[in-house]
């Protein structure tokens, strides 16, 4: 038997602990003699579980990177005109193409796609936001392999009825012509790479009556046969469309429905990790590293939403989620949250029918507790609703709100918490207010934005602690907002504000305890949410609505531009302030009355101990 040095020219290290694990130490083989085990570095491969699609379909045509798709048409029964877009974490429904259709090409990304050919064999192009048509393909085929981009795509082999073509067509962004014919005509063929360096795998030949493993690379002017063939013969696969001409991947197909991925490498095929369900006539994209799978026909099934993601990485990624945590006591909505995901404290409420709570209930990370009541001043019908908190569950800050009873009531005061009662009210001197935007620590603090009947506000203040001072408005009305970071490092975003259009705007503010600044647009405005009590420079909004409905999906901001990320299993809405962090954040006092926790997800570059079987 050769040993590993006669291999690879080296000989195993000797070590008392592992080396610093990076990219330099991928491939690395080592004995840690404190442990006693033989450990090596390699890249880990993994398929998981995405989103559902909107929309269970067949047939599915796609591109982009794995965390950012732009998926069309379909068989469902029937073709499917149903445009979708990928996050990462979920899909969202979008403008329709103009023609329903399935089994057409796609080039591009998510904001700039081509879709082209298909049954019917019509060509559309894609801004971001709608489809045009763009002219039609000369052979009017479907079934076929597609790369590129949206300006220079490529199209080779599929069908016309009835049979097979090895036909290429080339799209310069204006007009599509002829190129040189593929080596072997196959329909259902996969396709990745760009239009001068492009890769067609597999497909099935009608003349032969045979599914194909062959593969062929193009220059930009013709194809030649690689040597290497996969190593299974397939067609109705999906591959990596963003891939390049030596390192793709090709997973699933059928028939029978595969569950098989290969990676190529330039020369040869080598068998990797499978998907967990087999399916063919998928939609795919992404890289050879990072890569995702969606729709199909699975084994008995008509169709299918499912979505996959594959990895490649050295290191050990967890995607991040929400999951169930304790139940709270009060069925109550628009609760002030403060605190962190394992202590917390959350305070008010409306119950319907002109009823507020002044309950407190603290969070210890698996239940909920009874604190300290509130009680706001001036009303004699008892509770609060609508108010913000900050700080911590020891030391927490409460302003603002309002209830309804014989007399409606908007205070303009706030409650200090220090983890058992609330001591006397502070005053600022505007009117009273609730939907505010509170954050920072209970003895420096900024209240800004909130509303009385009618327009939302643009008012901040200052607490110091005992008092508050008036501070610079904002750059425009804002009330039921996100907010996080602290006096003099503070943001606010999204919100809700009748006067501007969107109503649910998606801007972002900056506060150096001086003057505000435009920060990064939201992916969607998101009105009545809640955010965590983190840094202006790493948090996270939560559930709320985009103005027409509630979402349940979650944005992190970076201090510059916002990221889509999970969605929370249980949709709430009437949720007020933020509690946790970018990373551990708890989502409660909503309706209805679901208390979530959120996980941030991680990568750890992790070493293998190398067993004997």
């Amino acid at each position: 038997m050769a040993e590993y040095e006669s291999i690879h020219g080296t000989r195993v290290k000797y070590l008392s602990s592992d080396p610093t694990l990076d990219s330099s130490t991928e491939g690395q083989v080592w004995y840690n003699s404190t442990t006693g085990t033989n450990k090596v570095l390699s890249q880990i491969k993994a398929w998981s579980s995405g989103g559902n699609l909107g929309t269970s379909r067949r047939y599915i045509s796609g591109c982009g990177t794995q965390a950012s798709i732009v998926a069309f048409g379909g068989f469902k029964p029937g073709a499917g005109n149903e445009t979708e877009l990928y996050n990462g974490f979920s899909w969202s429904e979008v403008n329709n193409l103009g023609t329903a259709a399935y089994s057409k090409g796609a080039a591009g990304t998510q904001t700039a796609a081509l879709a082209f050919g298909g049954s019917p064999a019509v060509c559309e192009s894609w801004d971001g936001s709608n489809w045009t048509s763009s002219p039609a393909m000369n052979n009017g085929q479907r079934n076929f392999g597609s790369c590129g981009i949206q300006t220079a795509a490529l199209a080779f082999g599929g069908r016309p009825e009835p049979s097979v073509i090895a036909k290429t067509e080339e799209w310069n962004g204006t007009a599509w012509s002829e190129s040189n014919d593929l080596n072997n005509g196959v329909r259902n063929n996969m396709g990745s790479g760009t239009q001068t360096a492009a890769l067609n795998s597999g497909g099935y030949s009608d003349p032969n009556g045979a599914m194909s493993a062959v593969t062929e690379e193009y220059n930009g002017t013709s194809w030649t046969t690689s040597p290497g063939s996969m190593n299974e013969a397939r067609m109705a696969s999906a591959t990596n469309t963003g891939g390049i001409q030596t390192s793709a991947l090709v997973y699933g197909g059928n028939p029978p429905a595969s569950a098989a991925t290969e990676q190529y490498d330039g020369i040869s095929w080598v068998n990797t990790t499978s998907m967990s369900t087999a399916r063919g006539q998928t939609g795919g994209g992404g890289t050879a590293t990072a890569a995702i799978v969606y729709g199909g026909t699975p084994p008995n099934s008509g169709g299918t939403a499912a979505t996959e993601e594959y990895n490649s990485n050295i290191n050990a990624i967890t995607q991040s989620a929400w999951s169930s945590g304790g139940s709270a006591s009060s069925s109550a909505r628009n609760r002030a949250l403060g605190g962190t995901q394992t202590a917390a404290f959350m305070s008010g409420g409306y119950n319907g029918a002109n009823s507020q709570t002044r309950a407190t209930e603290e969070y210890n990370g698996s239940s909920w507790t009874s604190g300290g009541d509130l009680s706001p001043q001036g009303n004699p019908d008892g509770g609060t609703y609508s108010g913000a908190a900050c700080g911590t569950q020891t030391a927490g800050l409460f302003s603002g709100g309002s209830s309804q009873g014989s007399t409606d009531y908007y205070f303009n005061v706030s409650y200090e918490y220090d983890g058992s009662s609330w001591g006397s009210p502070a005053t600022w001197t505007a009117p009273g207010l609730n939907g505010i935007q509170l954050f920072g620590t209970q003895t420096a603090a900024v209240n800004a934005g909130g509303s009385r009947p009618g327009q939302p506000l643009d008012r901040n203040y200052e607490y110091d602690g005992s008092s508050w001072t008036t501070g610079t408005t904002l750059p425009e009305g804002k009330r039921s907002g996100g907010q996080s970071g602290i006096l003099t490092a503070g943001v606010i975003f999204g919100g809700s504000n009748p006067g501007l259009s969107p109503s649910s705007p998606s801007s972002t503010f900056h506060y150096d305890g001086t003057n505000w600044t435009a920060g990064g647009t939201m992916n969607f405005g998101s009105n009545g949410g809640q955010s965590a009590t983190a840094s202006s420079t790493d948090t996270i909004s939560y559930q709320g609505s985009d103005g027409s409905s509630d979402t349940g999906r979650s944005q992190l901001y970076n201090g510059t531009a916002w990221a889509i990320d999970a969605t929370a299993a249980t949709v709430t809405s009437s949720l007020r302030s933020g509690a946790g962090t970018s990373g551990a954040a708890l989502s409660a006092g909503g309706s209805p009355n679901a208390v979530q926790e959120y996980e941030g997800g991680t990568e750890v570059v992790t070493a293998s101990t190398l067993t004997t079987s």
